[in-house]
């Protein structure tokens, strides 16, 4: 009986990875809070705080090869305000997650096998955004009646879990932004120090080239 428990409880947590390096970066409780604004004209009209859990966490496909072959619609959350009140109609706010990619969480590991299946698929449009510890995509300029949208949304690579969503919302007309979504995990890391010299290495190559000039010129000055 104890090992029946013991493999249950393996089975619910271990996440090997496919033969194509992917794997969950999650488990079944795990849970996140994320806060949440949205304005419309510059007036606030949501700043709430927004709670997703895993309840079921599907077995990823060993191959594959197109982004709807991935179990994301096997991935069960439960999503409510932060006190445990449903969302109501206040949900459908996400169906402007959605246009832009097809879920909360990714699979983690090979981010160059899901850049390439969502770059493929015929129902996204966005370019793929892979910048130091994060992973996501960009939809911009998504035409609506007399507005624009850019949309952007990342996920924290160590996990796999939305980590930022941002719309904003312009009028194309003037250029004035005319509303905005904004929803940020809460705790996540610092800045990624790797990350920025990485995405940056010009300009910190540059930086270090200035440094050592003035370094040389106080020297000789001195001398």
């Amino acid at each position: 009986m104890t090992f029946a428990v013991l493999a249950m409880l393996l089975a619910g947590t271990a996440s090997a990875a496919t033969s194509q390096g992917l794997e969950w970066g999650i488990v079944v409780g795990d849970q996140w809070n994320f806060d949440i604004t949205s304005t419309s004209e510059g007036v606030v009209e949501t700043d709430e705080v927004i709670y997703i859990e895993v309840l079921v966490r599907p077995t990823i496909p060993n191959i594959v090869e197109a982004l709807d072959e991935l179990p994301f619609d096997d991935l069960d959350l439960n999503i409510t305000w932060a006190n445990g009140t449903d969302l109501g109609w206040s949900g459908f706010i996400f169906i402007l997650l959605f246009v832009a990619t097809p879920s909360f969480i990714f699979p983690i590991g090979n981010y160059t096998l899901l850049g390439e299946l969502y770059t493929a698929d015929i129902f996204y449009n966005g370019t793929v955004y892979d910048s130091g510890g994060y992973w996501g995509v960009n939809l911009n300029d998504l035409e609506l009646v007399g507005s624009s949208m850019d949309i952007h949304v990342d996920y924290l690579k160590d996990d796999g879990v939305l980590a930022h969503w941002t719309v904003t919302m312009t009028n194309t007309t003037s250029s004035e932004v005319t509303g905005s979504i904004t929803m940020t995990r809460q705790g996540l890391p610092g800045l990624d120090i790797i990350g920025f010299i990485q995405d940056n290495l010009l300009l910190v190559g540059i930086g270090v080239g200035v440094v050592v000039i003035l370094g040389a010129v106080v020297c000789m000055r001195r001398k």
